[in-house]
Formats: C-alpha cells, structure tokens, sequence
C-alpha cells in the first residue's frame, strides 16, 4: 500500500505523537508498504530524506517557538534533548508573556497554525504525483486534522484515518480562544468525527467524552491504546540509595505535582532516616510554574528531556516508578506502556473515579494507587505506601544506609 501521514511532531521531536507514529511509520515501511510523511521542519533536518524506509517531507513549522529555534539555532529551548532544567531568564520571561497575553488569544485553532499552509501545500504535491491508498492524521496538535480534511478533499477517495491523542474542545482549559473560537472549534471537530473513515483514541474515557459531546457519530470511533517498541540499551546509572522515577511532562490544571510532593514530605517526616537517601527522579519539561516547587523538594533532580533509550535505561535503575495521574478521565498518559515493560514497582496517584491508567494496567501486580482528594493523599494511604515502600526497597535501603555508616566512619 501507499499511505500517506500527516502529523506535525515526527522524529527527532520528543513527544508521545512522535514516538507512536514514528514507530509505527517505520514498521509499515518494514513490511514493504510506502509510506511518506507530512510533518514540520526542525533543524538539521533536511526538508525531504528518506529515514528507516520512510519518506519523509518537512514543510513549515508546528509553533512560533520553533521558527525562533530554527532562526537562533538554539539546540537547548524547549523540546529539546538534554537542555537544562532552570528557571526562564528576563528575555525568556517576556517572551511567554507576550506568547499567553497576545499570540495565544489570536491563534486558531492552536499554536501549528503555522504550519497549515505549508503542510497543504505539500500534500498537494504529492497527492498530484501519485495515488495514495490511505492517508493517516494526527493530533494534537488538531491543525493535523485540518490539513487532513483538505487532504480528503483533494483526493475524495483515499480512505483517511484521524488518530486523536486527546480530544480537541473537550479541554479541562480551552486550546484556544474559547471567546472567539468555542463554536467554530466544536464544529470543526465534528466535522473531523463524521467524515473521517475511522477515528481512533488511546482509551474508553476518550470515547465515552465524545460520546456525551457529540453523540452518535462516535460509532466509528476504536481505541488503540499506547504503542512500546525496545530501544537499543543506553547506560544509564544513579546513586546509591532510594530512587523513585517520574517520567512525563505535568500540566496545568491536568497533572500537577502538588500532592505527589506534600506524600514526599509525609514519607520523610515519617521515615526521617530516608533523608539523604531518597532521591526522586523528574524526566520531562518542566514548564516553569513547577520549577520552584521541584526545586525547593527534598531529593528531587531534574533530567529534562532525554532520548527516549535513555529514558527507557533509566525506568530500569529505579527502585519505584511514579505515575501522577491526570484529573480528566479521558486522557492515558503514553508512558503507562513503558512503566509495564520496565517490571518495576509503580505508585500510581488517582484522581478520578474512572481512572484510565488503572483500566489500563488490569490485573498486572506491582501497583500502588492512593486516591488524591484536594491536592491531598489521605492518612490511610500515606501508611499504605510506607509499607508498599518497605516492601519493595528494605533491601536496598538497608545496604545504602550500611555503606553510609561505613564511609562515616
């Protein structure tokens, strides 16, 4: 077959869109199909290579964040692997400002916009060049979506599937401008729900949202939850002692780190010979709202973004991997799939009454879940996680603890 990808994040971007439908573009290739991919620019990128069997045609760009990378040559902002985790400088500081008080209020209907244009135009090319069997569309972001409609408009019948990693209008906090935009936002995202040939998401939560949104015409609607694919062995090592791992980005209001942090206080209080030894491990861009609590946290070390090997090698060296779960209940965070291949103890904090990390993870032991109610753990399930800590670290405490004794001496 000859499909055809439309998705503005691809590798070497890190972010779970990339990461799926990279992976998953390279597998087709592998089975002989021809597979060609629409995405944005980035730098040292050329424009159109082929890449493990896959063709790929950078044009334009997903985010104004990425034209001022792309201009400076910056390798260290955001998105990047291996920047350093700081708190934003003045220039920083007044550039986000203008971002959220200007761009954000104005943009429709997210930050690609930017990029509609120029990925039509490509698609274009293409679709004039050679039939296509099959075009995919990913969001976020939902201009994906868009550049795919037109897509199907060029070529009426190619048979288009609309891959949502999270909803578009069914937001706890609106994309865009919801004064300006909520109408035409929802319109065009049903849009996308009726005409697509197949709409897939990552969980049942995401389904039964759209299903009380937008009604029946989520019958063609599948889930196809997060996909895993081994990366070659990276070496990845830590100190001795007790460390707990946290993989993943936190947003506002959808995943915060507060109660996760308030548990960590409570299990130092509680376990006061764990100061010192217990080190908590943040894999992830931290957007600055976070940066002074996690830095201020006992313990608590910032990696930012790394490789995806590395980040997969270092799931392994923890003792327990943390999951903070999201406040929505139709949103599965990507990395549950690499906490399951990684067999390590997980401590899982819930929000919600219909939880899709835990409908997710199943039967499977070496799960922890405390409910989160007002940004608070609750007593009982402080005491239930000192023991689930005991349980699967006393070893490892114990030898840590010995060997500081040794070295004091």
């Amino acid at each position: 077959m000859r499909l055809l990808l439309i998705t503005a994040w691809y590798h070497p971007f890190i972010h779970p869109r990339a990461h799926r439908w990279t992976s998953i573009a390279e597998y087709w290739a592998a089975q002989g199909h021809e597979v060609h991919v629409v995405c944005a620019r980035r730098r040292n990128c050329p424009d159109t290579a082929e890449v493990n069997g896959v063709q790929v045609h950078r044009a334009g760009f997903d985010s104004l964040k990425e034209v001022a990378y792309f201009l400076s040559g910056s390798t260290t902002g955001r998105g990047r692997v291996g920047g350093a985790v700081r708190q934003p400088g003045r220039i920083e500081r007044i550039a986000m400002w203008l971002y959220r008080t200007f761009w954000k209020n104005i943009y429709f209907p997210d930050d690609a916009c930017l990029w509609y244009f120029l990925a039509r135009r490509k698609v274009r090319t293409l679709l004039a060049a050679q039939p296509f069997d099959a075009l995919v569309s990913v969001s976020l972001p939902f201009t994906g979506h868009l550049v795919g409609m037109y897509a199907r408009r060029c070529s009426p019948g190619v048979r288009w599937l609309a891959d949502i990693g999270d909803p578009f209008t069914i937001q706890a906090q609106p994309l865009n401008n919801a004064f300006l935009y909520a109408h035409i936002s929802r319109r065009l995202e049903r849009t996308v729900l009726e005409n697509a040939d197949a709409v897939v998401v990552t969980n049942s939560g995401a389904v039964r949202a759209y299903r009380e949104q937008f009604g029946d015409v989520t019958a063609r609607i599948g889930v196809v939850p997060p996909v895993w694919e081994q990366s070659k062995p990276q070496p990845f090592s830590v100190r001795e002692g007790l460390n707990l791992g946290y993989f993943g980005a936190l947003y506002t209001p959808v995943r915060t780190p507060d109660a996760f942090l308030g548990l960590l206080n409570k299990t130092i209080a509680a376990r006061p010979e764990l100061l010192g030894l217990l080190q908590v491990h943040f894999f992830g861009e931290v957007f600055p709202e976070f940066f002074e609590k996690l830095n201020r946290a006992p313990g608590v070390q910032m990696h930012g973004l790394r490789a995806r090997a590395e980040v997969q090698a270092a799931m392994r060296q923890m003792d327990v991997l943390v999951n903070i779960g999201n406040t929505t209940e139709y949103q599965l965070p990507s990395k549950v799939v690499d906490y399951l291949a990684a067999g390590k103890p997980v401590l899982h904090l819930s929000y919600t009454e219909h939880d899709p990390f835990l409908d997710f993870w199943g039967d499977t032991p070496g799960l922890l879940t405390v409910r989160v109610h007002h940004d608070r753990v609750a007593d009982e399930d402080i005491l239930r996680w000192l023991a689930f800590l005991e349980e699967n670290t006393s070893c490892r405490v114990s030898q840590s603890a010995c060997s500081g004794c040794k070295n004091s001496r």
